[in-house]
């Protein structure tokens, strides 16, 4: 290829962020000797009309009014580095001439495609020296950590982790969703960092779902306890970090915009074992398989208590009489439920991390 196309590979190498340390110097060797000012000066234009044209969200008006901000400043601030050789220039022909004002530019469209503004804040606290395992294939990826404990990364998500644990803590950092199984070690705390969120655990299994572009985080628990708080660290905040507990089947919602958690039930709540540390399976069933005859409503939602870890209240004690016959072994919770209400002229719905039974009941 020629000196023009070099140029422009490695242009486009820059702005995606793949750009090797050679090519990094070779890019500037380019810029420093002026020679592709105006290619330089219509790919910016052109990338910038094309957002618009488009109507791109990746480029947002705030992030395009701050990129404008930004170039202005870069502007008079290389006035006092490079010397001025015409006495009106346009604009573009400074972004061109100036490698900072192309870093500025650059960042933006590499950050605002790349990373939200939760995630560059975010950036700053990962150590250095943590692993990063990024998941760009379309299928989850296990990695065992030196503690025994297991991440299943999901796909377009990035994992940041020690290749071992301090002595106090284990600490990890999640970009996307993930499911954990941790380790029990009362003594040393599991930590899982995004943004404003911090999950800390003992030993349990559970899933993190952050959202890149609101910045909303969302905990699932499928065995065992976890806790839930604001990330102080992040948070420029007098008062003391907001907290929940979040135990089996249920999951907390945190709203970046307000600060606030919401604790509710997962979609589809899972039978748990009795120790709630280990999902059910052929060695600790429960002692019931929830096939009924003539069984009464309140002995059958104490068994759907236990089995699930949900409290199940009734709107009318009257339902506790009434009889239930059938085999609902092999439905989920919700459809158990449904079939249940179906045959007793009755109906369900979830108040936050509770189930709530309606209807007349039976005399």
């Amino acid at each position: 290829m020629n000196k023009a196309e070099r140029f422009q590979y490695l242009l486009q190498r820059y702005v995606a962020g793949d750009i090797t340390s050679a090519e990094h110097e070779e890019l500037f060797e380019y810029l420093s000797a002026h020679e592709f000012d105006e290619q330089l000066g219509e790919n910016i234009l052109q990338d910038l009309a094309s957002q618009q044209e488009y109507g791109q969200t990746d480029l947002p008006p705030h992030i395009s009014q701050e990129i404008i901000h930004n170039i202005f400043a870069a502007e008079k601030n290389t006035q006092t580095i490079l010397p001025v050789t015409k006495k009106v220039m346009p604009l573009w022909k400074w972004v061109a001439a100036a490698s900072a004002i192309l870093m500025v530019v650059s960042s933006y469209w590499f950050y605002t495609h790349k990373y939200s503004m939760h995630d560059r804040n975010f950036a700053s606290i990962i150590p250095g020296t943590d692993l990063i395992q990024k998941n760009n294939t379309d299928t989850q990826q296990v990695i065992l950590l030196n503690d025994g404990s297991k991440v299943f990364l999901r796909p377009k998500s990035t994992l940041h982790y020690p290749v071992s644990f301090n002595t106090t803590t284990r600490e990890v950092y999640l970009q996307g969703e993930a499911f954990f199984e941790v380790a029990k070690n009362p003594k040393k705390p599991f930590l899982v960092f995004y943004n404003n969120i911090v999950t800390r655990v003992l030993g349990t299994s559970f899933t993190v779902n952050t959202n890149t572009e609101t910045g909303n985080v969302e905990v699932s628990v499928r065995t065992g306890r976890v806790q839930v708080y604001e990330n102080d660290r992040l948070l420029q905040s007098a008062s003391s970090p907001k907290g929940v507990i979040v135990t089996p089947n249920q999951r907390a919602v945190y709203k970046h915009t307000n600060r606030a958690f919401e604790v509710t039930l997962v979609e589809a709540p899972q039978p748990i074992a009795a120790n709630e540390q280990e999902p059910l399976n052929s060695n600790n069933l429960q002692p019931w398989a929830f096939i009924y005859e003539q069984e009464k409503l309140k002995n059958i939602f104490s068994q759907l208590e236990k089995a699930y870890g949900i409290e199940i209240v009734v709107e009318n004690t009257n339902l506790y009489n009434c009889v239930f016959t059938g085999d609902i072994s092999v439905s989920d919770l919700f459809t158990k439920l449904k079939i249940i209400c179906l045959t007793t002229n009755a109906s369900f719905e979830v108040n936050g991390t509770k189930i709530l039974i309606k209807g007349k009941g039976c005399n």
